[in-house]
């Protein structure tokens, strides 16, 4: 695997008709089907609506029975793991051995969210997570390149309640003191698709070309700056509250999704989903030449203004 142009690709996708997972998906047929020959998804359900609708768009099915997926990956040289912290651990193991012997060469783990190499990181799903990604390095040597792909927030999410934006109620709520100016990464899941895709590309032609560790942002907006492009967009007034933390409640390990919720606040506070100044955009779409990075401006006018 030199510098030149990788001849045609074929991709595997694990979790594709999920949110995230579609629009990965959608970045491999659409947007490169001169390098991706064959886009593949691994799913239990083949007659879901999800799978359906990428077969329509040129996606080939096929099922499998995780954690079994033997020959599953036949031929494959890219692996992309988008599926939810739900998956059984055993499972995404599975996968990796399964890529390893089959002789795919770049593995996408289900990533896609902060860096939790910073700020607070208690909880069980990013334990797990490094630890998937550990052993799959450790299995894969040189043969299969395992990159992590950081996102810092879906943009599709951010503005939930849950996370302390609650638009209906005009009151957007950040954790601490003084931390209502903190900048978040903030990258749409077609951005996120595309990178993928873009990423493949680099890596497949030149390994070393492509960090391990990617960080990309289609925007970094800090919550004070949220409430105005969304008041602006709206009309509505969002008002800013901070809340104070009391320092030593959040230091056990999560569990469920509320406590994850609560984690990635706390990382806002902190300021580590602040990719604004260290980012791999440039490597990814230099100068925005392959498409233009999607912001909240744009999606607080064309999504939350019309709800």
């Amino acid at each position: 695997m030199s510098g030149s142009t990788p001849s045609k690709l074929t991709v595997a996708i694990v979790g594709a008709t999920g949110d995230l997972g579609s629009s990965v998906t959608k970045a491999f047929l659409d947007l490169y089907p001169e390098t991706f020959n064959r886009v593949i998804i691994l799913t239990r359900n083949p007659q879901s609506d999800g799978a359906k609708a990428l077969e329509a768009l040129g996606a080939e099915l096929l099922q499998t029975n995780g954690p079994i997926y033997a020959g599953a990956l036949k031929g494959v040289d890219v692996l992309v793991n988008a599926a939810g912290p739900g998956i059984n651990p055993e499972e995404n193991d599975a996968l990796v051995k399964e890529a390893v012997a089959s002789g795919a060469r770049l593995y996408f783990p289900s990533e896609f969210g902060m860096d939790h190499r910073y700020g607070p990181q208690n909880h069980v799903w990013f334990h797990e997570k490094e630890r998937h990604v550990g052993a799959a390095r450790n299995l894969a040597h040189d043969q299969l390149k395992v990159i992590k792909v950081y996102i810092g927030m879906f943009t599709e999410i951010i503005f939930s309640a849950f996370l302390g934006f609650d638009t209906e109620n005009g009151i957007y709520t950040s954790l601490g003191t003084g931390t209502s100016d903190k900048k978040i990464a903030i990258t749409s899941t077609a951005d996120i698709g595309a990178s993928v895709a873009r990423l493949s590309i680099l890596a497949a032609a030149d390994p070393k070309s492509v960090p391990d560790d990617v960080r990309i942002s289609g925007d970094n907006k800090s919550i004070n700056e949220l409430a105005e492009i969304v008041s602006k967009a709206t009309g509505k007034t969002i008002k800013v509250v901070e809340e104070p933390v009391v320092e030593g409640a959040d230091d056990k390990d999560g569990e469920d999704m509320a406590d994850l919720a609560r984690l990635l606040r706390l990382n806002f506070s902190h300021g580590a989903t602040d990719f604004s100044k260290d980012n791999d955009n440039e490597l990814v779409n230099p100068g925005q030449k392959y498409w233009t990075w999607k912001t909240t401006e744009v999606y607080a006018r064309d999504v939350l203004a019309k709800q």
